[in-house]
């Protein structure tokens, strides 16, 4: 049975089963993030066809435009990957999907950070060496427990992809969980890092995705 068939038509199944509710959908362990899912790739074709309703542009203007509170109780929804031997994180909301790894393509006269470009889909991305720009030792010979993975990112209109040596899957993190950032992470890390909790027994580090993102900007020009 494929995975098209087998998976319920729920309607908004990602809000209440998957990584924006409470995770309990089994096809998570295969597709990782409901971007991958093909329930989610449907929906997104049934909303594009709709017709769009006339106070949906008045509506969505005041949402963005109203500040975002955090009380207590707030949770995020992150997903935790591991690059040499540190285990960090990075929240869903930047997350575009996760796939197998991709031979880069070179870039002439261009090393360093910058890897080369991926093609994901039918569209070249720049592949950024996300352990060098934390400031983590060279990766080892491959280890039998490693399983790369490359992840391609989106905040606001840029766009990157860097692999990881290992995904573990998405997590919902209390806000009020975060601790001021832990020694055991890299100096980089560190500056680039909103905190850090504990999940499955393991010490990972919450990425401020908006510093990551300027820093991947600034080494880049």
């Amino acid at each position: 049975m494929s995975l098209r068939t087998s998976l319920p038509l729920v309607q908004d199944c990602w809000q209440h089963i998957g990584v924006w509710g409470d995770r309990s959908c089994p096809q998570l362990v295969d597709v990782t993030h409901c971007h991958n899912c093909p329930v989610f790739a449907t929906a997104g074709r049934r909303l594009l066809d709709s017709p769009t309703p006339e106070d949906y542009i008045q509506e969505w203007t005041a949402r963005l435009a109203s500040p975002e509170a955090v009380t207590q109780g707030d949770q995020l929804s992150v997903l935790v990957f591991r690059l040499v031997d540190e285990w960090l994180a990075l929240p869903v909301t930047v997350l575009v999907e996760v796939t197998r790894p991709h031979q880069p393509h070179k870039i002439p006269h261009r090393a360093g950070l910058l890897s080369g470009l991926v093609n994901i889909r039918g569209e070249l991305h720049l592949c950024i060496q996300l352990d060098l720009l934390l400031g983590l030792v060279a990766s080892p010979p491959e280890r039998t427990q490693d399983q790369p993975r490359i992840l391609v990112v989106r905040r606001e209109q840029d766009t990157w992809v860097f692999q990881a040596h290992e995904v573990d899957q998405v997590h919902r993190l209390p806000v009020e969980s975060l601790v001021p950032t832990a020694p055991t992470l890299s100096r980089a890390s560190a500056k680039l890092s909103r905190g850090v909790f504990r999940v499955n027994d393991r010490t990972v580090g919450l990425l401020d995705d908006g510093k990551l993102f300027q820093a991947v900007q600034e080494r880049l020009r």
